[in-house]
């Protein structure tokens, strides 16, 4: 019997039996053996997450409207100023 780690032959008193079922010759080997990965569990939404969500989503709608009325105000202001120049 080999180790299935390092390959060394393993003596039958000194075996150490890995979490699956594979044997190595020392603790060392067998602390080497790689953890199963379990699945990944999807993170629920917490209130937290909820909160700072909100705010961005309240912006998205405002954004158009600030966007729309800073238009507006940009063009009254160039208006002014051209009538400003002309009289």
């Amino acid at each position: 019997m080999q180790c299935a780690f390092c390959g060394r032959p393993i003596e039958p008193n000194s075996t150490w039996k890995g979490s699956g079922d594979q044997f190595y010759c020392s603790e060392f080997c067998a602390d080497s053996e790689a953890p199963e990965e379990a699945a990944p569990v999807p993170a629920q939404p917490t209130l937290l997450d909820h909160h700072l969500k909100r705010p961005y989503e309240r912006l998205q709608q405002l954004l158009p409207h600030m966007r729309a009325y800073s238009g507006k105000t940009l063009a009254a202001a160039r208006v002014r100023a051209t009538l400003g120049q002309i009289a």
